[in-house]
């Protein structure tokens, strides 16, 4: 009745003997190129096995945490950009791994490594990914994917094998003999004899308990039952089990087969289950020995067998179940991939950041449609005027205390020259003046105007604040008495420095970011004549009344004609961040960070560009259509690098 699935593990030592031949040193250095930061590893249906084995590997190789998901679960919500991505695919050909991969691509992963026995056209064209090719003895594999599965795993064990410092041949030699033992006919008939006795005709569930670091095999077992009809199937571990999910066999108990797989560590913990559970629950254990990935392979190799033996029991040819018409639609959908391709990156900073405010009662944004209504209303303004945020826009957040780059002075020189105004607002004071006025002429200084402190007071640039006389906030300076009362807020004795305006708080000051920042918003909330805002290395406190829009309204008078738009540009528009207002116009364009407002403070740069680069970009697409005017073509924002 297993006819095909049969033949299938008959010749499946044959694609271990060919995987344990296999080159396995790229596969190692890309283990062991990934240990130091984390994984996401991408599989669905059997591939999810074998994503769960790598998990298992890069554990006891002592690596960095992996995180196993489903294509459709990375592609709509990816851990990135500092992260890896495996992708493990028989074919690479169905379009949700298609999906999974482009995200990883156009979220810039740390780097995308892709295990597959014939997917080699995934890849094409994709610099940053790399192709690790496993062989199979059988071309067509099967309905469950087998040979694939098989070929995967017995790589990345012997891959994480050469991590560890063990040679491949001493341990191919064990894996090929483990492999031809475990699947011989007399271990597999064992196994479907020992399910045949225990199932019946009444029994139609199957619970599976597990040792934690037997999990690819139980997923194997799971995944293989329902993707061949062969019977109800729950999954978990033996501790999980015991919180509720016992209910089950006092109710269905004759109907419900309990398989454990257990390891050394594992068995008294089932032996103490069995002991419990009603005697009409029929029962199967698989033992194995201490837990490690050579153990895991053979549990791995071994769940074949149980799939083997459950179709017998059951009737159903695991390997030639029969798909129904609906099911091969549903498997070849494209919605996922249709879904991805309509995002860029505008529009997947714009819905995170929408996830991440989770207003109540929303409903969804089209953020599509709003990207594009926000690119025709920002290619069609003329400006004249453009407001620019300092740290993290003009200068990178790590080159505070440098005057901004040669081509960002250029880009701002080249608007000047042609009479667009320029404004400055900065949470910075005089020394942003320092740096400037050494690089603008006398003639653009006095023509540009900063507004320092968030805002607090505006100047030209021409200006030097630090020999002016400021007359200072009053709740700012009861709020520095409060702060400096603050005991234990601050690393090595560190306290902020006093001025007019303003309290600038370092976070890497804060002897702990979390508690410091709460701290801070719990002072300022009982103030109402206080604010807080946060930049990319600094907290501001702030009188309530200082905002950086107060530079639109100063500049809007220096502008060539009244009726032109004002281009506001920064790189904290998050919720709390220091740029969010200054951002919230019409035309408000994030280098970096955005917010979940729909109409304004958008960032059309591609995922790999931000801060001075992604300025340069926009500076690089204004054009000068009169004296005093200029529109942006947006299509070099957006230009792939």
């Amino acid at each position: 009745m297993t006819a095909v699935f049969t033949s299938k593990l008959d010749g499946l030592s044959h694609t271990v003997s060919a995987a344990c031949g296999n080159e396995s040193s790229l596969l190692a250095e890309a283990l062991e190129r990934a240990a130091e930061y984390p994984v996401a590893a991408v599989g669905s249906g059997g591939s999810a096995v074998a994503a769960e084995f790598l998990s298992s590997c890069r554990t006891w190789l002592l690596h960095s945490a992996t995180a196993v998901t489903t294509p459709m679960a990375f592609a709509l919500d990816p851990v990135l950009p500092k992260w890896g991505v495996w992708l493990f695919t028989a074919s690479g050909e169905n379009a949700d791994i298609r999906a999974a991969f482009q995200t990883a691509v156009n979220e810039h992963a740390r780097r995308i490594d892709v295990v597959t026995a014939r997917g080699r056209n995934l890849v094409s064209g994709a610099e940053d990914a790399r192709l690790h090719l496993v062989p199979v003895t059988d071309e067509k594999d099967g309905f469950l994917a087998t040979h694939s599965l098989t070929s995967t795993v017995t790589s990345l064990l012997l891959a994480s094998d050469q991590v560890a410092g063990y040679g491949v041949a001493e341990r191919s030699d064990r894996v090929k003999a483990r492999s031809e033992d475990l699947l011989s006919p007399s271990a597999r008939a064992r196994t479907i004899e020992t399910i045949a006795s225990t199932w019946g005709s009444e029994r139609d569930t199957l619970l599976i308990l597990h040792d934690p670091a037997l999990t690819a095999a139980a997923v194997m077992i799971e995944t293989s039952c329902w993707e061949a009809g062969l019977c109800r199937i729950q999954r978990t571990d033996f501790r999980n089990f015991a919180h509720g999910r016992h209910v089950w066999l006092d109710k269905h108990g004759d109907r419900t087969v309990v398989l454990s797989l257990t390891c050394d560590r594992s068995r008294p913990f089932w032996e103490s289950i069995e002991s419990c559970i009603p005697s009409t629950v029929g029962r199967i254990n698989l033992g194995f020995g201490a837990p490690g990935r050579h153990t895991l392979f053979d549990a791995v190799l071994s769940s074949f067998g149980v799939v083997e033996g459950l179709g017998a029991a059951v009737g159903i040819d695991p390997g030639k179940p029969g798909v129904a018409d609906f099911g091969r639609i549903i498997f070849e959908s494209q919605d996922l991939l249709a879904a991805i391709e309509d995002e860029d990156a505008a529009t997947r900073r714009k819905r995170r950041s929408e996830q991440r405010a989770d207003e109540p009662n929303r409903t969804a944004a089209t953020w599509s449609a709003r990207r594009d209504e926000f690119i025709e209303r920002l290619g069609a303004a003329e400006f004249g005027a453009v407001i620019l945020d300092y740290d993290g826009t003009m200068v990178a957040t790590d080159k505070r205390g440098k005057p901004p780059t040669g081509p960002v002075i250029a880009g701002v020189q080249k608007l000047l020259d042609g009479g667009v105004a320029i404004a400055l607002a900065t949470g910075r004071g005089g020394s942003v003046g320092e740096e400037l006025r050494e690089c603008l002429s006398a003639e653009h200084c006095e023509r540009v105007l900063v507004g320092y402190y968030n805002g607090a007071y505006v100047a030209p640039l021409s200006v030097d604040i630090r020999n002016t006389d400021l007359k200072p906030d009053a709740a700012i300076l009861e709020a520095f008495d409060s702060i400096r009362a603050e005991g234990g807020m601050f690393r090595d004795g560190w306290l902020p420095k006093e001025n007019p305006f303003q309290i600038t708080i370092a976070i890497d000051k804060l002897a702990s970011s979390a508690d410091g920042w709460r701290r801070l918003h719990e002072m300022v909330r009982s103030r109402s004549e206080l604010k807080m805002v946060r930049s990319g290395h600094s907290i501001d406190v702030c009188p309530a009344w200082a905002a950086k829009p107060r530079v639109l309204d100063a500049v809007r008078g220096k502008m060539a004609e009244g009726h032109l738009q004002m281009l506001a540009i920064g790189d904290s528009g998050d919720r709390h961040g220091n740029d969010y207002d200054l951002l919230g116009g019409d035309f408000g364009l994030s280098v970096d960070r955005v917010c979940e407002r729909e109409i304004s403070c958008w960032n059309l740069l591609p995922g790999n560009v931000s801060g001075p680069d992604g300025l340069l970009r926009i500076l690089g697409g204004m054009r000068l259509t009169g004296v005093g005017r200029a529109r942006l073509d947006v299509s070099v924002l957006r230009r792939s690098c």
